[in-house]
């Protein structure tokens, strides 16, 4: 096949859950397919990872957008009806890009991840069209309104509502839809029926993300490890909420654990926790496997979140057990016998920790062997591309409305 993959950011290095998901499918696709990758670039400094990705992409094209002119396109976009995401991830350079290539290449079909680059080929029915959603993103927004107080709450509760009906019209002219989980499969099919929907999950890097030798449990002092982008809402709530309400529970029991926070951007709100006892902020690191192998726990404190969380199948790889709320594993179907515990209050979310740290080292080293197991069983890239690769050859060799019936499904 040939084709033609849009996404709305480079993806690489693959160090965010989109990024990481888009860099695992261009590398199976390419392996057995050609290639050409169309994205946008947030950061000017990643446009030096073109070359990486050409390495596995017949071309890649990557046109920069500011963070400065995506907030004014959004903001005008109040103006409209159109969401405010799909206006901040448009430009004309990148769709007289899109435009070029469908002249010069013969493309089998066009692969969009995710809802804001559908944009540019709303009118390009001639081609098999399949949209990775991912998630169902409109549900973020409305999550979002719930958890701010006004204008913001307004803004975002319109955002959700825009893109709802922006996701509906996608489905309905698209020829198949992808979700990273179930889910987000059936939410979405409460509201649109009789469209194609397939579930593909996220994998994780198994070669690289290996358990550690020793159990870190029996180490003093404890630490738990949050790991992520800190400068994304939810993983700011999650932290905030882990400081103020659940680890100071455990410290009564375990007054010399620790609690790390990895990942690039903290806001200030983040900063300012390292102002807790036994709390340190790392900001950005080259790798984050070290403050994984030096954890006895990871902890996934959620109260909003999508989809699967990349950093809870990476710390379940790296064989350490996790503690999270169910939405942190709403689209993960881990159980306790996988080396999860899930608590959705602060005092039973601290018990499960202090069980995990006082407990003997049996019972953390065989929930760090069922968290491997599970992240083996389920979570294998090359798994996810075989399902990936066989739906779409099945909307080439039938590319009807209704061909993607015949494509694999979960």
């Amino acid at each position: 096949m040939n084709i033609l993959y849009l996404a709305h950011r480079i993806p690489y290095p693959p160090n965010k859950g989109e990024k990481i998901r888009a860099f695992h499918q261009l590398l199976h696709l390419s392996k057995h397919h050609t290639v050409h990758l169309v994205c946008l670039v947030d950061d000017p400094t990643d446009l030096k990872y073109v070359s990486i990705l050409e390495n596995s992409c017949a071309s890649v094209v990557a046109v920069y957008r500011s963070k400065t002119s995506a907030l004014c396109l959004a903001t005008r976009a109040l103006l409209t009806r159109k969401p405010l995401s799909v206006a901040a991830f448009y430009r004309k350079a990148l769709a007289r890009e899109i435009a070029r290539k469908l002249q010069t290449e013969t493309f089998d079909m066009i692969f969009v991840s995710s809802a804001a680059m559908a944009e540019y080929v709303l009118e390009m029915s001639a081609l098999p069209r399949v949209i990775d959603f991912i998630d169902v993103d409109s549900e973020k927004w409305q999550q979002y309104a719930r958890h701010h107080a006004i204008p913001l709450a307004w803004v975002y509760g319109l955002e959700a509502r825009r893109l709802a009906a922006y996701e509906a019209h996608i489905a309905h002219i698209f020829n198949h839809v992808v979700f990273i989980s179930q889910a987000e499969k059936r939410l979405f099919q409460q509201r649109i029926c009789h469209r194609p929907i397939a579930v593909i999950a996220n994998g994780v890097d198994l070669n690289y993300f290996v358990p550690k030798r020793a159990d870190a449990a029996s180490r003093r002092p404890p630490t738990l490890v949050f790991t992520g982008v800190m400068d994304y809402f939810p993983n700011v709530d999650a932290v905030q909420y882990f400081c103020n309400d659940i680890f100071p529970l455990v410290r009564t029991v375990v007054p010399d654990c620790c609690f790390t926070i990895v990942g690039s951007h903290p806001t200030r709100r983040v900063q300012a926790l390292s102002k807790h006892p036994n709390v340190t902020v790392t900001g950005a690191v080259p790798d984050v496997r070290p403050y994984l192998a030096q954890a006895a726990i990871a902890v996934a404190p959620f109260r909003l979140a999508r989809g699967v969380q990349n950093k809870i199948l990476e710390a379940m790889a790296a064989g350490l057990p996790v503690v999270g709320t169910t939405q942190a594993f709403e689209g993960i179907t881990a159980t306790e016998e996988d080396g999860i515990r899930i608590a959705d209050d602060p005092q039973h979310f601290a018990q499960e920790l202090i069980a995990l740290l006082t407990g003997n080292n049996t019972l953390r080293q065989q929930c760090a062997l069922q968290a491997r197991r599970y992240v083996e069983a389920h979570h294998q890239w090359s798994e996810q591309g075989v399902q990936l690769e066989h739906l779409l050859q099945g909307l080439v060799r039938t590319p009807g409305p209704d061909a993607s019936l015949v494509a694999h499904h979960q």
